[in-house]
């Protein structure tokens, strides 16, 4: 039997060589701690296990599959590898629950009027701001995207009280705990009446920027923005300026357009944001979550079975089939 080769690019998960190798005696894991351990390892690799550059990928001599770290892959999809035999996957379900919570953690801070208090608390300021506080219970929350984050949000929001309607442009048939499904030429529609707009969506050519001023505009002045997915998709000047003029009430956010947060954004200081450092999908489960889904396409792809979660390299995105 032929040896597989598979290389992890730098990171924690180095550390699973020995995991990998338990799948089969076929398996041969090796670590690419540098640019130059990489550019070394991957001409004879046939599975990577990372985000690849353009660079290495075109180093490759008998490269398969491209098993990505997390749930986003945008970074690879160059012309050379959308073109190409090379099968990209990710780790969809992986991050579910930590995502979900993060998203559920902006609205309550901002719902409970904890980003007030933690300010009130530095100057040992004793205020309720009862005019301010309120519930999500019994609000509406519009969750753009239901990949299988957006779907383990929209079930977590559904339980805890709230009306939940949804935008995507593949799924035909709301899912558990979404009351209304929107088409993507709809989101103006679908956004207007929410108290909460949750950003899951994949970044990809038509998200890039989708949310914007026109956006803002249609939103209510109460509502909060979450955004848990990508950056650019959310047009960053266009919310700074929402915020500032109050046209919407808040935001959540967990990714930005550059990041880290450049010292000259205007975030830092805005009162009416919180945020997090692109953190939402970190937890211990969730990196054994990685590995199992790894190891199980791993174990797959030896015995020549259809891999999970494997993307449209042409559209950017897994293809949702209800």
């Amino acid at each position: 039997m032929s040896t597989v080769k598979v290389v992890m690019m730098a990171g924690p998960w180095t550390e699973w060589r020995e995991q990998l190798e338990s799948v089969s005696p076929r398996v041969k894991a090796v670590a690419a701690h540098s640019d130059e351990d990489l550019l070394r390892e991957i001409r004879e690799a046939e599975v990577v296990y990372g985000r690849l550059p353009r660079a290495p990928f075109l180093e490759a001599g008998k490269l398969r599959w491209v098993q990505s770290i997390g749930v986003g892959f945008e970074t690879m999809l160059y012309p050379e590898m959308i073109e190409s035999d090379v099968v990209i996957t990710n780790t969809a379900g992986a991050f579910d629950a930590a995502m979900a919570e993060q998203a559920i953690a902006f609205m309550l801070v901002h719902a409970r009027g904890l980003m007030r208090y933690e300010r009130d608390r530095k100057d040992r300021i004793w205020d309720r701001h009862t005019d301010t506080v309120s519930q999500i219970h019994g609000k509406t929350a519009c969750v753009l995207g239901l990949g299988s984050i957006g779907r383990s949000i929209a079930a977590r929001l559904n339980a805890l009280g709230l009306a939940v309607t949804a935008v995507d442009a593949q799924v035909t048939t709301p899912p558990m705990g979404v009351e209304r499904l929107f088409r993507a030429d709809d989101l103006l529609d679908a956004i207007a009446d929410a108290d909460y707009v949750v950003v899951a969506l994949p970044q990809t050519e038509n998200t890039t920027g989708l949310i914007d001023e026109t956006c803002f505009c249609r939103m209510k002045e109460s509502a909060f923005l979450v955004n848990i997915a990508r950056g650019p998709i959310v047009n960053e000047a266009d919310l700074v300026r929402a915020l500032r003029e109050k046209r919407i009430a808040g935001a959540g956010l967990d990714v930005f357009e550059e990041e880290p947060l450049p010292d000259s954004s205007p975030l830092w200081d805005m009162p009416n944001a919180v945020f997090a450092p692109h953190s939402a999908g970190y937890s211990p489960e969730g990196r054994g979550n990685i590995l199992r889904i790894f190891k199980e396409n791993l174990r797959r792809y030896l015995a020549e079975e259809p891999l999970m979660n494997v993307v449209d390299k042409h559209k950017g995105y897994l293809i949702q089939t209800s």
